[in-house]
């Protein structure tokens, strides 16, 4: 389960949602579904201690926050709020578990980051010829 993040300055990365949602740019199958800004955005996400959180949860498959906590050794208001980070970010999803519990789900436990000079070029050109 691997996520490619896409590193583009905030700009292009909204010139390219406004060509997609007018039909002048459609994304490529391998390209990246996550967008940040810089590096230092995703490392504050992707910190080396969130992604093995993310391996646990993959490998061990905890039926609650509860039995996720004894696993780790954390506090349960502590990984929730991790957790709770990670799901906003596409990184892990919540479902239901045995009766009122929630179950951690692992969406991606490998990461590759790209930058896409051919992307930032065509949107850049896509902006200029709007100008023209």
């Amino acid at each position: 389960m691997k996520a490619r993040i896409g590193i583009m300055s905030e700009a292009l990365i909204r010139m390219r949602l406004l060509a997609i949602a007018k039909g002048e740019y459609t994304p490529q199958p391998d390209e990246p579904k996550i967008w940040y800004t810089s590096i230092n955005a995703i490392s504050q996400i992707l910190r080396p201690e969130n992604i093995d959180l993310l391996r646990l949860i993959d490998s061990e498959r905890p039926d609650s926050l509860t039995q996720l906590a004894e696993l780790t050794g954390r506090a349960k208001s502590n990984l929730s709020s991790t957790l709770k980070t990670l799901g906003e970010k596409g990184f892990v999803r919540m479902e239901q578990g045995k009766g009122k519990s929630l179950k951690p789900v692992a969406l991606f436990t490998d990461f590759e980051i790209v930058t896409n000079s051919e992307l930032e070029h065509y949107l850049l050109q896509l902006e200029l010829d709007k100008a023209a």
